[in-house]
């Protein structure tokens, strides 16, 4: 019995030194000796649209002593591709990941299964159907959508009567175009206006979709930067056939368009914060175990001509052209 007992006092010893070992090993990392590295993925990173949250994390990596590493691949298409990347990355030492996901539902449960081994913190864009359980950092979609309408209502006087409207987006099934076009329906209820149609560039059908071979409108909406700019470009080239711009979208291109005054307004959600915010909330997870991470909203703007070169939008601007 005796000797039973001394056996089972050794063994608590044991694994007393093995906890206060590993203990010891995680303040050492979080303290600084070894700094940390995030891996940032996210597609097209030569895109202007990024560049303010290019800024955003290298504002961040420098405040908080951060190793930011971006990832951006041509041919990264689904989430099996976009996981693999992750796993890659993981392998080579990250100790944190940030990712534009590519949503979908098989995509969101395995980013799931990866967050058992890092932190993980998911940009732009929501899952769709249901929640994933990952932390997101992003703008409200939906006021986003209908204060965009609602600009547009204001210079109207309140009256579309007879106005007819195209609404152009990159991806049909993003739950963030998804919800702008809900704000964009509910707020102009009522309002006398008629969507004629509603396309995506990359749809299910694969059938190739361009602006000119529409149904000509009064005004087009764009929900998203490429489809912003794209949209631009038509007007530019007189390829809407008259019809005014409106659109949401986070880039040097797009705010060219609505200053030239080939759009009538601007909603631009403010990238550097997501950026920024991202690493800020992976590093208190990382420097905290115990710590909580938190899904971010981040602020947006409605730029128009009049306002665009204003002095609270300075900053704004300022990261965009970084």
């Amino acid at each position: 019995m005796k000797h039973g007992k001394k056996t089972f006092v050794i063994i608590e010893a044991v694994l007393g030194i093995l906890v206060i070992l590993v203990l010891g090993f995680i303040i050492y990392k979080q303290n600084g000796h070894d700094p940390e590295t995030i891996a940032v993925i996210i597609p097209d990173v030569d895109e202007s649209e990024w560049s303010a949250f290019k800024y955003g994390l290298k504002m961040a990596a420098r405040e908080y002593d951060t190793d930011v590493v971006i990832i951006s691949k041509d041919n990264m298409e689904t989430a099996n591709e976009e996981i693999e990347i992750m796993n890659q990355e993981i392998i080579k030492g990250a100790d944190a990941v940030i990712v534009k996901p590519i949503a979908n539902r098989d995509g969101q449960q395995k980013l799931k299964q990866l967050e058992k081994s890092v932190p993980i913190m998911a940009v732009g864009d929501t899952f769709p159907e249901e929640p994933s359980g990952l932390h997101t950092i992003e703008p409200d979609h939906y006021h986003m959508g209908a204060d965009l309408a609602q600009k547009l209502l204001e210079n109207y006087r309140g009256n579309l009567i007879g106005k007819k409207i195209g609404i152009y987006s990159q991806h049909a099934t993003s739950e963030a175009v998804i919800k702008r076009m809900k704000g964009i329906c509910d707020t102009l209820k009522g309002s006398g206006a008629e969507i004629l149609w509603s396309v995506s560039k990359e749809n299910d059908s694969k059938e190739k979709i361009n602006l000119q071979t529409q149904r000509r409108v009064d005004i087009v909406m764009a929900l998203d930067n490429a489809s912003f700019v794209e949209a631009g470009e038509a007007a530019k080239d007189n390829d809407l056939y008259g019809a005014v711009l409106y659109g949401i979208g986070n880039s040097t291109e797009a705010v060219y368009y609505l200053d030239a005054g080939w759009a009538q307004c601007l909603v631009a959600p403010d990238e550097f914060d997501a950026g920024y915010e991202s690493v800020a909330e992976l590093i208190k997870k990382r420097h905290n175990f115990f710590y909580k991470m938190k899904d971010r909203q981040i602020t947006y703007t409605v730029l128009t001509r009049e306002n665009l070169f204003s002095e609270e939008n300075r900053n704004l601007l300022f990261t965009i052209s970084r």
